[in-house]
């Protein structure tokens, strides 16, 4: 089987200013799907020598603007500057509604050829619980982040979960399975938060075998001085680092 990298583009939170947006870059057979895109992704790609023109895909887990607001970048560019290079974007049924008309279509809903669709830019592909791309099956399984907005983490068996934007999970046990890599987002500037999972839940929830599988991303600019509450943990993600297989 050919070799499978993920690499954590940006691993910081939504007022992170040290570090990029949380997106992680998977790539095989010399091809590129980007988990999420926020508005740091473009600065994030030129970091690893890469551009949009060396992105195929894109999975979008929920609509905020850390993980989406790069779209209308890459959108735009690969359209009139990329010569119509076409991404295909997986999104559930459930967040591709609002990613277009809550949140795109103010400022890509009209260009210099008139009025557009977001299959006008990337080539749409609607997602329930898995998705092939590029020989790799990815599961999706919902997530809670924020009321009323659908959110969703990704699963390549085998290899690792990622969480995306969460509150604990008390099913994630069954969920990850063996998987040896668990990508959670911990906030770690406080012990509570309403809308992403803290070290300290995570710490009580979790049995010890999997806490020892679960790498943080999703941090705040003060991670140097907070990683004594992941203690048990795996440890946490390095911006650009790289897990392969």
């Amino acid at each position: 089987m050919s070799e499978i990298l993920a690499r954590f583009i940006g691993t910081g939170d939504s007022e992170s200013l040290d570090y990029y947006n949380t997106n992680l870059l998977v790539s095989t057979q010399a091809k590129n799907l980007l988990v999420d895109c926020g508005w740091t992704a473009k600065q994030a790609l030129r970091d690893q020598g890469l551009t949009i023109k060396d992105i195929d895909a894109i999975f979008i887990t929920h609509v905020h603007g850390d993980h989406v607001f790069g779209l209308e970048r890459f959108g735009f560019e690969s359209r009139y500057v990329h010569g119509g290079h076409r991404i295909k974007l997986y999104a559930c049924e459930s967040v591709l509604d609002p990613l277009w008309n809550e949140c795109l279509k103010g400022c890509m809903g009209y260009s210099s050829d008139g009025k557009n669709e977001l299959d006008d830019f990337f080539d749409i592909v609607p997602v329930s619980e898995r998705f092939f791309w590029n020989g790799l099956g990815f599961e999706v399984f919902p997530t809670t982040h924020t009321v009323g907005k659908p959110s969703f983490g990704v699963r390549l068996p085998g290899r690792f979960t990622f969480t995306a934007d969460t509150n604990a999970i008390p099913e994630l046990s069954l969920i990850v399975q063996d998987d040896p890599y668990v990508f959670h987002d911990v906030y770690v500037s406080g012990d509570t938060h309403p809308a992403h999972a803290t070290a300290l839940e995570l710490k009580r929830l979790y049995p010890s075998d999997l806490l020892g599988r679960i790498y943080a991303v999703h941090y705040g600019d003060d991670i140097m001085e907070q990683t004594h509450k992941l203690e048990g943990f795996a440890g946490w993600v390095r911006q650009g680092a790289l897990f392969e297989w």
